[in-house]
Protein backbone atom coordinates (compact mmCIF):
# COMPACT_ATOMS: atom_id res chain seq x y z
CA UNK A 1 0.00 0.00 0.00
CA UNK A 2 1.05 3.40 -1.12
CA UNK A 3 2.50 5.68 1.85
CA UNK A 4 -0.39 8.13 3.22
CA UNK A 5 0.08 11.93 1.46
CA UNK A 6 -1.13 14.78 3.14
CA UNK A 7 -3.05 17.50 -0.13
CA UNK A 8 -4.18 21.12 0.46
CA UNK A 9 -7.32 21.40 -1.00
CA UNK A 10 -8.19 25.44 -1.67
CA UNK A 11 -11.70 25.60 -2.67
CA UNK A 12 -12.32 22.85 -0.33
CA UNK A 13 -16.07 22.81 0.62
CA UNK A 14 -16.90 23.33 -3.14
CA UNK A 15 -17.94 20.71 -5.64
CA UNK A 16 -14.72 19.52 -6.95
CA UNK A 17 -12.66 20.43 -4.19
CA UNK A 18 -14.96 18.09 -1.94
CA UNK A 19 -15.54 15.61 -4.23
CA UNK A 20 -11.26 15.43 -4.70
CA UNK A 21 -11.39 15.19 -0.48
CA UNK A 22 -13.40 12.13 -0.48
CA UNK A 23 -11.56 10.22 -3.53
CA UNK A 24 -8.15 11.09 -1.10
CA UNK A 25 -9.60 9.78 2.10
CA UNK A 26 -10.95 7.00 0.80
CA UNK A 27 -7.88 5.96 -0.55
CA UNK A 28 -6.28 6.55 2.73
CA UNK A 29 -4.35 10.15 2.82
CA UNK A 30 -5.20 13.21 4.77
CA UNK A 31 -6.51 16.82 3.45
CA UNK A 32 -6.35 20.18 4.77
CA UNK A 33 -9.65 21.96 3.16
CA UNK A 34 -9.55 25.35 2.76
CA UNK A 35 -11.84 28.13 1.72
CA UNK A 36 -13.51 31.30 2.92
CA UNK A 37 -17.17 29.62 4.72
CA UNK A 38 -15.84 27.95 7.51
CA UNK A 39 -19.79 25.98 8.12
CA UNK A 40 -19.22 24.57 5.18
CA UNK A 41 -15.80 23.06 5.54
CA UNK A 42 -16.49 21.57 8.54
CA UNK A 43 -19.49 19.99 7.48
CA UNK A 44 -17.14 18.49 4.50
CA UNK A 45 -14.44 17.67 7.48
CA UNK A 46 -17.54 15.76 9.79
CA UNK A 47 -18.50 13.72 6.39
CA UNK A 48 -14.87 12.71 5.39
CA UNK A 49 -14.66 11.43 9.24
CA UNK A 50 -13.41 14.23 11.39
CA UNK A 51 -10.12 15.54 11.99
CA UNK A 52 -7.98 12.53 12.27
CA UNK A 53 -8.54 12.82 8.49
CA UNK A 54 -9.33 16.01 7.61
CA UNK A 55 -8.52 19.89 9.05
CA UNK A 56 -10.52 23.26 8.12
CA UNK A 57 -9.03 26.12 7.55
CA UNK A 58 -10.86 29.32 6.83
CA UNK A 59 -9.16 32.00 4.70
CA UNK A 60 -9.67 34.03 1.75
CA UNK A 61 -7.85 32.90 -1.31
CA UNK A 62 -6.50 35.97 -2.44
CA UNK A 63 -4.99 36.64 0.75
CA UNK A 64 -1.06 35.76 0.89
CA UNK A 65 -1.08 35.24 4.87
CA UNK A 66 -4.35 32.91 4.89
CA UNK A 67 -2.66 30.56 2.55
CA UNK A 68 0.83 30.25 4.67
CA UNK A 69 -1.58 29.67 7.63
CA UNK A 70 -3.19 27.03 5.70
CA UNK A 71 0.48 25.24 4.76
CA UNK A 72 1.77 25.55 8.32
CA UNK A 73 -1.75 23.75 9.40
CA UNK A 74 -0.83 20.82 6.90
CA UNK A 75 2.31 20.91 8.25
CA UNK A 76 2.29 20.74 11.85
CA UNK A 77 -0.60 18.52 12.19
CA UNK A 78 0.76 15.84 9.72
CA UNK A 79 4.54 16.66 9.22
CA UNK A 80 4.58 17.02 5.61
CA UNK A 81 2.79 18.21 2.89
CA UNK A 82 2.78 16.43 -0.19
CA UNK A 83 0.04 18.17 -2.71
CA UNK A 84 -1.95 21.30 -3.22
CA UNK A 85 -4.99 21.26 -5.78
CA UNK A 86 -5.89 24.56 -6.45
CA UNK A 87 -9.77 23.90 -6.49
CA UNK A 88 -10.46 27.53 -7.10
CA UNK A 89 -12.03 29.61 -10.08
CA UNK A 90 -14.85 31.70 -11.55
CA UNK A 91 -17.35 31.50 -14.73
CA UNK A 92 -17.55 34.96 -16.89
CA UNK A 93 -19.55 34.61 -19.75
CA UNK A 94 -19.15 37.94 -21.97
CA UNK A 95 -17.97 39.10 -24.99
CA UNK A 96 -14.80 41.32 -24.77
CA UNK A 97 -16.62 44.13 -25.89
CA UNK A 98 -19.22 43.93 -22.88
CA UNK A 99 -16.60 42.64 -20.42
CA UNK A 100 -15.85 45.47 -17.86
CA UNK A 101 -12.58 46.25 -17.00
CA UNK A 102 -13.40 45.43 -12.89
CA UNK A 103 -14.77 42.10 -14.29
CA UNK A 104 -11.82 41.13 -16.06
CA UNK A 105 -9.44 41.83 -12.98
CA UNK A 106 -11.56 39.91 -11.11
CA UNK A 107 -11.30 37.02 -13.22
CA UNK A 108 -7.46 37.36 -13.29
CA UNK A 109 -8.03 37.85 -9.41
CA UNK A 110 -9.72 34.75 -8.69
CA UNK A 111 -8.44 32.45 -10.94
CA UNK A 112 -4.68 33.37 -11.46
CA UNK A 113 -3.43 35.49 -8.66
CA UNK A 114 -5.29 33.29 -6.25
CA UNK A 115 -3.29 30.25 -7.88
CA UNK A 116 -0.03 32.13 -7.77
CA UNK A 117 -0.49 32.61 -3.93
CA UNK A 118 -1.17 29.10 -3.06
CA UNK A 119 1.62 27.82 -5.34
CA UNK A 120 4.07 30.60 -4.10
CA UNK A 121 2.80 28.91 -0.17
CA UNK A 122 2.95 25.18 -1.24
CA UNK A 123 6.50 25.73 -2.45
CA UNK A 124 8.15 26.21 0.62
CA UNK A 125 7.84 23.02 2.42
CA UNK A 126 7.87 21.00 -0.38
CA UNK A 127 11.18 22.57 -1.63
CA UNK A 128 12.45 21.36 1.86
CA UNK A 129 10.93 18.16 1.56
CA UNK A 130 12.36 18.12 -2.10
CA UNK A 131 9.17 16.63 -3.47
CA UNK A 132 5.28 17.81 -4.12
CA UNK A 133 2.88 17.12 -6.36
CA UNK A 134 1.05 20.69 -7.47
CA UNK A 135 -2.38 20.56 -9.25
CA UNK A 136 -4.41 23.52 -10.99
CA UNK A 137 -7.49 24.07 -12.98
CA UNK A 138 -7.96 25.33 -15.87
CA UNK A 139 -10.59 25.07 -18.59
CA UNK A 140 -11.38 23.35 -21.92
CA UNK A 141 -12.26 27.30 -23.18
CA UNK A 142 -8.45 27.75 -23.01
CA UNK A 143 -7.42 25.07 -25.98
CA UNK A 144 -11.04 25.17 -27.47
CA UNK A 145 -11.96 28.63 -28.39
CA UNK A 146 -15.69 29.21 -26.94
CA UNK A 147 -17.40 32.27 -27.80
CA UNK A 148 -18.06 34.93 -25.29
CA UNK A 149 -15.46 33.02 -22.86
CA UNK A 150 -12.46 35.57 -23.73
CA UNK A 151 -12.53 36.44 -19.89
CA UNK A 152 -12.02 33.21 -18.45
CA UNK A 153 -9.89 31.88 -21.21
CA UNK A 154 -6.99 34.75 -20.51
CA UNK A 155 -6.91 34.13 -16.94
CA UNK A 156 -7.02 30.43 -17.24
CA UNK A 157 -4.43 30.28 -19.88
CA UNK A 158 -2.32 31.57 -16.97
CA UNK A 159 -2.81 28.87 -15.35
CA UNK A 160 -1.63 26.45 -17.95
CA UNK A 161 1.70 28.86 -18.72
CA UNK A 162 2.39 28.54 -15.04
CA UNK A 163 2.36 24.87 -14.89
CA UNK A 164 4.49 24.58 -17.59
CA UNK A 165 7.55 27.01 -16.74
CA UNK A 166 7.00 25.73 -13.42
CA UNK A 167 7.10 22.05 -14.05
CA UNK A 168 10.87 22.70 -15.37
CA UNK A 169 12.11 25.13 -12.70
CA UNK A 170 11.16 22.64 -9.54
CA UNK A 171 11.97 19.48 -11.85
CA UNK A 172 15.13 19.18 -9.70
CA UNK A 173 13.56 19.57 -6.59
CA UNK A 174 11.09 16.83 -7.64
CA UNK A 175 8.13 18.83 -7.22
CA UNK A 176 5.45 17.90 -10.43
CA UNK A 177 3.37 20.43 -11.89
CA UNK A 178 -0.32 19.21 -13.73
CA UNK A 179 -3.06 20.96 -14.62
CA UNK A 180 -6.69 19.79 -15.38
CA UNK A 181 -9.22 21.28 -17.67
CA UNK A 182 -12.84 20.25 -17.36
CA UNK A 183 -15.50 21.38 -19.88
CA UNK A 184 -18.74 22.56 -18.03
CA UNK A 185 -19.23 20.56 -14.82
CA UNK A 186 -22.85 20.77 -12.68
CA UNK A 187 -21.77 22.36 -9.46
CA UNK A 188 -23.32 25.21 -7.21
CA UNK A 189 -20.41 27.73 -9.71
CA UNK A 190 -22.07 26.44 -12.63
CA UNK A 191 -26.21 26.41 -11.55
CA UNK A 192 -26.87 29.42 -13.60
CA UNK A 193 -26.13 27.85 -16.82
CA UNK A 194 -27.99 24.75 -16.01
CA UNK A 195 -30.72 26.56 -14.29
CA UNK A 196 -33.79 24.84 -16.97
CA UNK A 197 -33.99 22.35 -19.49
CA UNK A 198 -33.25 24.19 -22.58
CA UNK A 199 -29.91 25.43 -20.84
CA UNK A 200 -28.46 22.27 -20.15
CA UNK A 201 -29.50 20.76 -23.27
CA UNK A 202 -27.84 23.22 -25.13
CA UNK A 203 -24.73 22.50 -22.93
CA UNK A 204 -24.99 18.93 -23.12
CA UNK A 205 -24.94 19.30 -26.93
CA UNK A 206 -21.80 21.16 -27.14
CA UNK A 207 -20.47 18.38 -25.52
CA UNK A 208 -19.59 15.04 -27.89
CA UNK A 209 -20.00 13.07 -25.42
CA UNK A 210 -23.83 14.53 -24.92
CA UNK A 211 -23.55 15.46 -21.75
CA UNK A 212 -22.36 18.16 -18.49
CA UNK A 213 -19.44 16.76 -16.01
CA UNK A 214 -19.88 15.83 -13.34
CA UNK A 215 -17.35 16.93 -9.92
CA UNK A 216 -15.79 13.70 -9.79
CA UNK A 217 -14.97 13.62 -12.99
CA UNK A 218 -12.30 15.69 -12.66
CA UNK A 219 -11.74 15.28 -8.98
CA UNK A 220 -10.79 11.72 -10.17
CA UNK A 221 -7.82 12.44 -12.80
CA UNK A 222 -6.56 15.55 -10.07
CA UNK A 223 -6.65 12.61 -7.38
CA UNK A 224 -4.54 10.11 -9.86
CA UNK A 225 -1.88 13.21 -10.59
CA UNK A 226 -1.30 14.23 -6.81
CA UNK A 227 -0.46 10.60 -6.08
CA UNK A 228 2.70 8.22 -6.94
CA UNK A 229 1.35 6.44 -10.11
CA UNK A 230 1.58 9.75 -11.63
CA UNK A 231 5.52 10.09 -10.55
CA UNK A 232 6.75 10.83 -14.01
CA UNK A 233 4.00 13.33 -15.18
CA UNK A 234 4.26 16.62 -15.08
CA UNK A 235 3.81 20.03 -17.23
CA UNK A 236 0.89 18.74 -18.62
CA UNK A 237 -2.92 19.35 -19.21
CA UNK A 238 -5.07 17.26 -18.65
CA UNK A 239 -8.81 17.38 -20.71
CA UNK A 240 -11.26 16.63 -18.71
CA UNK A 241 -14.40 17.81 -20.81
CA UNK A 242 -16.51 15.40 -22.93
CA UNK A 243 -14.54 15.65 -25.70
CA UNK A 244 -15.20 19.30 -26.50
CA UNK A 245 -11.40 19.64 -26.21
CA UNK A 246 -11.41 17.94 -29.45
CA UNK A 247 -13.76 19.60 -30.75
CA UNK A 248 -17.63 20.94 -31.61
CA UNK A 249 -19.38 17.72 -32.27
CA UNK A 250 -21.90 18.13 -35.68
CA UNK A 251 -25.86 18.75 -35.02
CA UNK A 252 -27.36 16.18 -33.69
CA UNK A 253 -29.77 14.35 -36.27
CA UNK A 254 -33.23 15.02 -36.06
CA UNK A 255 -35.80 12.21 -35.42
CA UNK A 256 -38.52 12.95 -37.57
CA UNK A 257 -39.01 11.94 -40.85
Amino acid sequence: MAESQTVLITGGSGGIGSALARKLVDRGDRVVLFARNEDRLHRVVDELGGETVALAVAGDSGNAEDLERAVATAVDRFGRLDGLAHCIGSVVIKPLHLLRLDEFDQAIHINLRTAFLAVKAALKPMRTQNSGSIVLFSTVAVRQGINNHEGIAAAKAGIEGLVRAGAISYARSNIRFNAVAPGLTETALTAALLQNEASRKFSAAMHPLGRVGQPEEPAAVAAFLLGPEAGWITGQNWGVDGGLGAGTPPPRASSGG
